[in-house]
């Protein structure tokens, strides 16, 4: 894979403004940031929230706010964190939006595959598949998803390779060290996120990768 890197800012410029925060998503957008992570639930009233943990009484933004606020503009990777996220995803009008949604739990990428298969799909790997590779490749192929996330360190230039080589595109876990940045850049990795935007914007003057 050539190019360079797509630029993601995690839960939004998180480290200049409250995380899934409307103004996390605004100062993302005017470092010129690819795309922007969030996490989802379910509130109350069915409607998917922007928020890393399960809603409590407190204002959240509403995932459709944030697609208003980026439509056009800016992408989203919407991790899928509470039970029906996955179909309630699939209802929203997203026209105009470039998603790419995953989740931890294969039981919600699967949900999402079933519910809106035009959304491209990714898993997110914990630690305990760490030196898994032929595992996590086999949910990948299970769950035809389009990236993979191992969300553990080291990170190994096989690693990608290997998830390359079976045509996926890679994320990996956000950092907010400007030297691990520029390596995750040299291994050929597809998606890099970092919580704030200083970190990324040199990264986007890298290019020959193969």
């Amino acid at each position: 894979m050539t190019g360079r890197p797509v630029l993601l800012c995690h839960r939004g410029a998180s480290a200049l403004a409250p995380e899934n925060s409307l103004e996390a998503f605004r100062i993302a957008m005017q470092y010129g940031m690819n795309f922007c992570e969030l996490d989802v639930f379910l509130n109350g009233e069915g409607e998917l929230v922007v928020t890393h943990d399960p809603p409590a009484q407190r204002a959240l933004p509403r995932l459709q706010e944030v697609f208003d606020l980026v439509r056009g503009q800016m992408g989203l990777y919407v991790e899928l964190k509470g039970p029906r996220t996955g179909e309630a995803l699939a209802t929203l009008p997203r026209h105009g939006v470039e998603l790419i949604s995953g989740s931890f739990r294969l039981d919600l990428v699967e949900e999402l595959r079933h519910a809106a298969p035009d959304i491209p799909r990714s898993i997110l790997f914990g630690t305990h598949w760490q030196g898994r590779p032929e595992a996590m490749l086999q949910a990948c192929r299970e769950l035809e998803v389009s990236y993979a996330h191992p969300c553990f360190r080291p990170i190994e230039p096989t690693l990608i390779g290997a998830f390359h080589d079976a045509g996926l595109r890679v994320m990996t876990p956000h950092t907010n060290d400007a030297d691990e940045g520029r390596y995750f850049a040299a291994i050929g990795v597809d998606v890099i996120a970092s919580d704030d935007p200083r970190i990324l914007t040199p990264l986007q003057v890298l290019t020959g990768r193969h």
